[in-house]
């Protein structure tokens, strides 16, 4: 597919969705893209401080996470070992946002992009929209869509007759696309990296072509990594803890060439994992409740399986040569992000139809 237009618009849910990592290949590669003038990188105002209000809650959740693990594990606050301390080090508060606005700052300023205001909204057009219920207002005209709105005509006024894409899961912003045929919507910046870096064709397909034959093997090392993972138990059931998990499938993969140059190639995409988990917690069910002391008393443990979907982003890199007039693959890393530091899951002591 050819690259139908420059501009790019990326929703404020994008931004969460890749869970505020400015730092990532794929972001990267966008910026380098931006700098280059292959591409350029739309944003308003209102997605401006969207995104800036998700960094700041993230932040505020990251800290109170860290204090309860604080005063849960307050055993280990005289440890000496290096890892342990760590999690007692002193912080403050002001510098780690400050830190997480400047890494956003930053992709703002390396994207080159241009931040639209809302001067130039047809605010009559935004209401037309409203009242007929067209994108991205749904059936239920709720009023929280009229951020996207606001931003999508500013967008509109901004790139006059011209294309744009939208990077977007949002199914109010995806309708509006449908209906704007200007507005071409992507679910990921990842596809319009790809895009983007198709035209170097004999290059893009050998990759491509290798990765397809390389299908297998790329489930293989995901299942890998997802099984070496640490797996942990989110739910009510207090102190029930995943005691064995396992990988069942690996679904579809569509890779997405992100960067391409005469040597290396990055590549990203998502898939999904489904799984098994054996979970390991008190018989509360069978336990007896002791009024005078206000609490359950349990006399043995149970264990419950269950199967769930994960979805995960892969980022891959390989090493090429072109030698004689032919491509040679070298080395291939990998890496699912976001498995270092737990797969959360959320098992039950009972079925909910229990």
């Amino acid at each position: 597919m050819a690259l139908q237009t420059k501009f790019v618009f990326i929703d404020t849910q994008s931004f969460v969705r890749a869970q505020l990592d400015f730092e990532s290949r794929a972001i990267k590669a966008f910026t380098e893209a931006c700098d280059k003038d292959e591409l350029e990188h739309l944003m308003t105002t209102i997605t401006v401080r969207e995104v800036k209000e998700k960094i700041q809650s993230n932040i505020d959740e990251g800290l109170t996470s860290v204090l309860q693990f604080r005063r849960k594990a307050k055993i280990l606050e005289s440890s000496n070992h290096p890892v342990v301390k760590g999690f007692f080090s002193p912080f403050d508060k002001d510098v780690i946002h400050a830190g997480a606005q400047q890494a956003f700052d930053d992709f703002i300023s390396d994207s080159k992009a241009t931040i639209l205001n809302l001067e130039r909204v047809d605010t009559e057009r935004v209401f037309e929209l409203y009242f007929n219920r067209q994108g991205p207002f749904g059936d239920g005209k709720k009023k929280t869509e009229f951020p996207d709105a606001f931003s999508l005509m500013a967008i509109q006024a901004h790139i006059d007759h011209e294309y744009v894409y939208v990077v977007s899961q949002d199914s109010d912003l995806i309708k509006f696309c449908d209906e704007n045929e200007r507005f071409i919507h992507v679910d990921a910046l990842d596809k319009v990296l790809d895009i983007l870096n198709s035209h170097e064709s004999e290059r893009a397909k050998f990759v491509k072509d290798y990765l397809a034959a390389q299908d297998a093997h790329l489930r293989n090392l995901i299942e890998e990594q997802v099984n070496q993972a640490s797996f942990y138990n989110n739910s009510t059931w207090e102190d029930a803890d995943v005691i064995e998990h396992k990988v069942l499938e690996v679904g579809e993969i569509d890779p997405n060439i992100i960067d391409i140059d005469n040597e290396i190639c990055a590549v990203s995409f998502e898939v999904e994992v489904e799984y098994e988990v054996r979970v390991s917690g008190p018989d509360f069910a069978n336990g007896i409740y002791d009024k005078e002391d206000g609490r359950m008393y349990t006399f043995d443990d149970t264990i419950r399986e269950e199967t769930g979907t994960i979805e995960l982003a892969v980022e891959c890199s390989l090493n090429f040569q072109i030698i004689d007039g032919e491509f040679v693959m070298g080395d291939m890393d990998i890496y699912v992000k976001g498995i270092h530091s737990g797969i959360e899951v959320s098992v039950e002591e009972a079925p909910y139809e229990y």
